[in-house]
């Protein structure tokens, strides 16, 4: 892994204001608090499938996607993988080991040649300590994330396989959606295999449920992206399989 440290240079500070800025975490931070995180910043860039830290790993600070995609996991002790999230540019992460600097809850990997900007703990805890405004927001942070843990569990106990991956790209398309002439594009690019981790199964399983969709005129499939046809449709076969 390769990382510029020393003094973060004025064009590096912007770059990671605007990131900071546009994640929940910090989007209504005062400008001049925004630049004080921006000012620890330094840049680790990461070869495709490079390990970017590892569960279990001692906690060393916060991360945020430049450029490129990480893969954020966790691996059974039989060796079975489950991808908690794809995360693209503009993703904050890291936050849990920060804040209570007990060892990391999963593995973050590099998707592609990656670039991630990170701030050091002992820089962050420095402002944190300081600043009211931040660990307000902070704490809106992990009601968040526990809310979004607690939804993953009842999908898993409460839903079929269906429903999950219409759940999950109804999700994709809140993050990553943008206007396409046949509807609503993720600009994500994930393949079936990252679907199934995902959603804790095979390739095969996700490649026969996104016929069953294409087929039934909800989704289409495009240069490697997924396309939503129809929104109102999935949105009622989820709400349907939801209630029964």
């Amino acid at each position: 892994m390769n990382s510029v440290n020393g003094p973060t240079s004025p064009q590096l500070a912007k770059i990671a204001s605007r990131i900071l800025a546009g994640s929940f975490l910090f989007e209504d931070l005062d400008p001049e608090l925004l630049e004080q995180l921006s000012s620890q910043a330094t840049v680790k860039r990461l070869e495709d499938g490079q390990l970017l830290f590892e569960k279990g790993a001692p906690a060393d600070g916060l991360y945020a996607v430049e450029a490129g995609k990480v893969r954020i996991s966790s691996v059974s002790e039989t060796g079975k993988e489950i991808v908690l999230n794809v995360l693209a540019p503009g993703a904050v992460f890291g936050e849990i080991a920060l804040l209570d600097g007990e060892p990391r809850t999963a593995t973050a990997r590099a998707v592609g040649p990656t670039r991630t900007l990170f701030i050091s703990r002992d820089d962050f805890f420095e402002i944190f300590d300081r600043e009211a405004p931040l660990r307000r927001h902070i704490t809106a942070l992990l009601c968040r994330r526990l809310r979004w843990v607690s939804d993953l569990l009842e999908d898993a106990n409460f839903l079929d396989l269906t429903a999950r991956l219409i759940k999950r790209i109804l999700w994709l398309a809140e993050r990553h959606g943008g206007p396409d002439p046949e509807g609503i594009r993720i600009a994500l690019p994930l393949s079936q295999q990252e679907l199934g981790l995902m959603l804790g199964v095979t390739r095969e399983a996700v490649n026969k449920k996104l016929r069953e969709l294409e087929k039934q005129g909800m989704i289409t499939r495009r240069d490697g992206r997924l396309v939503i046809k129809d929104s109102d449709g999935l949105k009622q076969l989820l709400a349907d399989a939801i209630k029964n």
